[in-house]
């Protein structure tokens, strides 16, 4: 399988590039500054641009069977367009090229949960939404963006994601949340995404997973 990654230089892209080259996949990958991704393998093809910038996305995606999306700016709190516009500009590459499948992160905290949860609506109404509300504005319009599109797309919102050794093992809520949504290492968070990137069950649905 050939795949394309977007946000390959981050924690969840780096366990994506490594995890797809261990199954043997053909993986072409976007960033900005190349170097960064210190992957160095024959199946491995870097591409130097910036995903905000209309048509750079255009030679990772031509000849890929699955686009990979792990865009994000980790918890940083300024206001940004890199997951709306990238995903646009992914979206609109894919079109030019005929491919269909996508599979792009979100987080699950977009989702609050009712108050009968009470420290998890706590945490998410109180806490995550006014520190992080620029970026999660724009993981809206990402969402909004992918559901509106023609791909056949399946949105994944992660819960904290964590650099902890991969178990294996997850749980996931399709079309709902699920309950205990604290946590998932990159690892296992790239080991479902993979799972799932020729599977076209979950076609055009969004998936919440977590420990």
């Amino acid at each position: 399988m050939r795949v394309a990654i977007f946000g390959a230089t981050g924690g969840t892209g780096v366990q994506l590039t490594c995890q797809a080259l261990q199954r043997g996949y053909q993986v072409v990958a976007l960033a900005r500054r190349p170097e960064t991704l210190r992957i160095r393998h024959p199946r491995l093809r870097v591409v130097a641009g910036d995903v905000t910038v209309p048509g750079a996305a255009d030679p990772v995606v031509a000849g890929a069977e699955v686009v990979l999306s792990a865009l994000g700016i980790g918890y940083r709190r300024h206001a940004t367009t890199v997951y709306s516009a990238g995903t646009a500009n992914i979206l609109a590459a894919m079109g030019r090229a005929n491919v269909a499948r996508v599979l792009v992160v979100s987080t699950s905290s977009l989702a609050i949960p009712g108050p009968e949860r009470l420290t998890e609506w706590l945490v998410a109404r109180f806490l995550l939404h006014p520190l992080l509300r620029r970026p999660y504005a724009d993981m809206l319009a990402m969402e909004r963006l992918l559901r509106q599109s023609a791909a056949d797309w399946t949105l994944v919102r992660a819960a904290r994601l964590t650099n902890g050794k991969p178990r294996g093992t997850w749980r996931v809520a399709e079309e709902g949340k699920l309950s205990g949504c604290w946590s998932i290492s990159r690892a296992d968070l790239a080991s479902y995404l993979l799972d799932q990137a020729a599977d076209t069950r979950l076609g055009r649905a969004t998936v919440e997973i977590a420990y």
